[in-house]
């Protein structure tokens, strides 16, 4: 909570003038709109208002007379009571916006099923990551994708650990460029202990892709300046034939070898650059030498 009550009132939802009037007036006792105005340094008119305003909100209590006074309503019993109706106010509009939310939702019910429901295009990497954890979340048998750059889901996808533990069949063709990448080269050896069955594509994938149960799937493009644009499509039919490129691909891929595997393990990059020491050196050296000098050679 805010030092200053100027700003602690404004956080429970006043505005700057009606905090500082309402303090003038906890803090000089009764006041006319005039001495308000006078204590304050607002315009006279803008108080009148302010003080209306303070008036409706249960804060204050005043006359209606011309030259009347204002004072404070005790601000131990006010200020939780304005809260309340806060509340109140909010139970309201989440009452309304169910009520709405449910007539507007009937409108959208096609009687039949038409082109916009069966593609929709997907703007935001955002919108995106969230219909492709719903679409995992939802698969019943399968899920199969291209994985390849750009990535849009939360790091270590947790979602797909959840659709192995129930049964989903994960299978995903990497490029082989994409190992080394932050978004995979961590999590690969985890994703493939939970059952995910991998291979790897020596070139480039024609674009991401991912199908859910062969039902329904999402297909991201590159559009004329580096726009990316993904698909989101809801019918069985094509997302068969996806299936049928998915199955293609994936015989012409190669399962993850032990090189991969060691690639993709945390401690690859320590064991790569890792030099031997120098008796090492001289070792290999010396064994260098006598095969060169054995009379075999």
């Amino acid at each position: 909570m805010a030092n200053d009550p100027a700003s602690a009132l404004q956080e429970l939802g006043l505005l700057a003038a009606e905090a500082h009037v309402y303090l003038a007036l906890v803090r000089n006792g009764a006041l006319s709109g005039t001495a308000a105005a006078s204590v304050t340094g607002y315009p006279r008119s803008s108080v009148y208002l302010t003080l209306n305003s303070l008036l409706h909100k249960g804060l204050i209590e005043g006359g209606h007379g011309h030259g009347s006074r204002f004072f404070v309503v005790p601000p131990d019993k006010a200020l939780p009571s304005l809260v309340m109706q806060e509340k109140e106010a909010i139970a309201q509009r989440e009452k309304i916006a169910a009520q709405l939310g449910r007539r507007l939702a009937s409108l959208l019910e096609p009687t039949e099923t038409t082109p916009d429901k069966l593609i929709q295009v997907i703007r935001s990497p955002r919108g995106v990551a969230e219909r492709y954890e719903r679409l995992q979340l939802e698969a019943r048998r399968s899920n199969e994708v291209f994985v390849k750059a750009p990535f849009f889901v939360a790091p270590g996808n947790p979602v797909q650990e959840k659709a192995n533990r129930d049964g989903v069949r994960v299978r995903a063709i990497y490029e082989r460029a994409v190992l080394d990448v932050a978004a995979v080269k961590p999590y690969l050896a985890k994703w493939i202990a939970l059952g995910e069955q991998v291979r790897i594509y020596d070139g480039k994938l024609p674009h991401k892709l991912a199908i859910f149960d062969r039902k329904r799937a999402l297909v991201h493009l590159t559009m004329p300046g580096d726009q990316m644009r993904t698909l989101y499509i809801d019918h069985p039919e094509l997302a068969v034939s996806l299936g049928v490129a998915f199955d293609a691909l994936w015989e012409r891929s190669k399962p993850l070898g032990n090189a991969d595997r060691k690639k993709s393990s945390p401690n690859s990059i320590a064991s790569r650059v890792r030099k031997p020491t120098g008796r090492a050196q001289a070792s290999s050296f010396r064994k260098r030498k006598t095969r060169t000098n054995h009379p075999a050679n």
